[in-house]
């Protein structure tokens, strides 16, 4: 692609981009850089789970915050654990990390840290995983059933997904009733960074959520937020 085009492409999302910004607020959508979309009625308590939420727990921080919410931070990379420690003692009885992972199924699987890069993945075909050192160890992973059982909560205010790309397996088969429990449902697409899923295994999800009774929203096609009204 020549770099004309490639300056062209860029004008163009960013016009979408400003169209869709105008839109998210006339509908009352709260957007927070880098990529965050939520409906801003989340009270005080609420509780939010951060699924992928890296060494910064930044959309954790911005439910503490913002909204004094009770996070629970998942992520399974061992690198960033001793940075999750220190927020855990800094926002203490507000933010808590959970070393594990999220999927279909509850079990152990290998997770694939990169080296080089922030994120790793449970994705074998992640471009991080195949293209950067790694290293390799198995991890616990458990179902959203799970989770929301060994939590102890019945209503979680938000759940943000931002898995690398095991986001397809969780939820192009998830059971409706699965979802139940969260009030909105946030997810950073990766059909860009891994190669077994595609566009069109987005717009499934997408359509599945909306068989199910959920609105959707995104700004780029790639990060998109789904509510029941």
């Amino acid at each position: 692609m020549s770099i004309l085009k490639r300056i062209v492409r860029k004008i163009y999302r960013d016009m979408c981009k400003l169209i869709r910004l105008r839109q998210a607020r006339r509908l009352g959508i709260a957007y927070v850089e880098p990529n965050f979309l939520y409906w801003p009625r989340i009270k005080p308590g609420d509780t939010v789970v951060d699924a992928g939420c890296s060494y910064e727990a930044d959309f954790s921080l911005l439910m503490i915050e913002r909204h004094r919410a009770r996070c629970y931070a998942v992520d399974p990379t061992r690198k960033h654990r001793e940075a999750l420690a220190a927020l855990e003692a800094r926002y203490c009885n507000s933010l808590f990390h959970l070393p594990i992972a999220i999927g279909p199924s509850s079990s152990e699987l290998v997770f694939h840290e990169s080296k080089t890069n922030e994120s790793g993945s449970l994705m074998e075909n992640h471009t991080n995983v195949r293209l950067d050192a790694t290293i390799s160890y198995k991890v616990r992973v458990v179902t959203l059933p799970k989770l929301v059982e060994e939590l102890g909560i019945d209503k979680i205010a938000i759940l943000k997904l931002d898995i690398e790309g095991a986001e397809y397996p969780l939820l192009l088969d998830v059971n409706p009733s699965d979802l139940d429990p969260f009030d909105q449902i946030f997810v950073e697409f990766h059909h860009h960074a891994v190669s077994d899923y595609t566009i069109e295994n987005t717009k499934e999800v997408i359509q599945r959520f909306s068989d199910m009774g959920f609105k959707s929203f995104s700004l780029d096609n790639i990060n998109y937020l789904f509510w029941r009204e």
